[in-house]
């Protein structure tokens, strides 16, 4: 992908322009879900954390201050929502044996 064009996609969506999220959710959907499934190694996770990752895109892009860092930031984001599911799968597991004792 051309950066010129994701750096104008990123702009128009921090003003608002839904067409543009939606392109932008269409390019990168899949190198957010292939991190995410090499990451949790499956499938129904991986596809939890790209609409979870995406959803905090669309929540806090106004916030991105420099929209040419856009995939380095959605690549953070992808590995923070990663790291959430393992702390949460550590959680549940130590309540389980504890459930159990």
């Amino acid at each position: 992908m051309d950066k010129d064009k994701y750096v104008g996609l990123v702009s128009s969506a921090q003003a608002g322009d839904k067409d543009a999220i939606d392109q932008l959710f269409n390019i990168f959907y899949g190198e957010v879900y292939y991190f995410a499934l090499k990451t949790v190694k499956d499938d129904e996770v991986a596809q939890d954390i790209t609409q979870e990752t995406f959803v905090e895109i669309i929540n806090t892009i106004g916030d991105l201050k420099e929209p040419a860092a856009f995939v380095s930031w959605m690549k953070q984001i992808t590995y923070h929502q990663c790291t959430r599911y393992f702390k949460k799968k550590k959680i549940l597991e130590y309540t389980h044996i504890l459930c159990l004792k």
